[in-house]
């Protein structure tokens, strides 16, 4: 009895594991999408940043390095970005997330804004920097800056929105 129970969680934990891995590629893949929209046309913001911070800090959803790693790699063997960059900057981004805000953390929602911010631009100018060294030329920096800024923009509003969400979802329980 006690190997079946074993052998469900492990299904439970593999299905929830692949669950999440094609929520991300959907996620990726939904902001690479945003790049046919005339306002987006320059760059698109990093939706799946948000939603890993999201998800880490808000949700307690822990999303594993290999899960992060296999979908950095397919995202760039399916756009043609140089393989592995993505994969770097959401390992990156990850490792941001727990050595800055868990150690610090706190149940105010005033300063998540301000967390993200430094996370986000931190691990952006480490893959920016290994991109330059990559490529070895300084591209238009007017894209680069539309994307921190939308990206940066965009977090408080979706933000709100799931503070929204739940006080109308608690409002409806009570």
């Amino acid at each position: 009895m006690i190997k079946h129970i074993k052998n469900f969680y492990y299904f439970y934990k593999f299905s929830k594991s692949i669950l999440f891995f094609v929520f991300l590629f959907f996620t990726l893949n939904f902001q690479t999408s945003l790049s046919f929209f005339s306002i987006f046309e320059i760059s698109t913001p990093s939706l799946v940043s948000i939603v890993i911070y999201l998800c880490i800090v808000r949700f307690n959803i822990n999303p594993s390095n290999i899960i992060l790693l296999l979908t950095g790699f397919f995202h760039d063997i399916v756009i043609g970005n140089n393989l592995g960059i993505t994969s770097i900057f959401l390992l990156i981004f990850k490792y941001f997330i727990f050595r800055l805000i868990l150690e610090k953390i706190n149940k105010k929602n005033q300063e998540e804004w301000i967390y993200f911010t430094i996370i986000f631009i931190f691990s952006f100018s480490i893959v920016f920097l290994l991109n330059l060294i990559i490529s070895f030329s300084l591209p238009e920096l007017s894209p680069i800056f539309f994307h921190v800024g939308v990206t940066l923009i965009l977090f408080p509003i979706i933000n709100i929105s799931i503070n929204f969400f739940s006080y109308v979802s608690r409002l409806i329980k009570s």
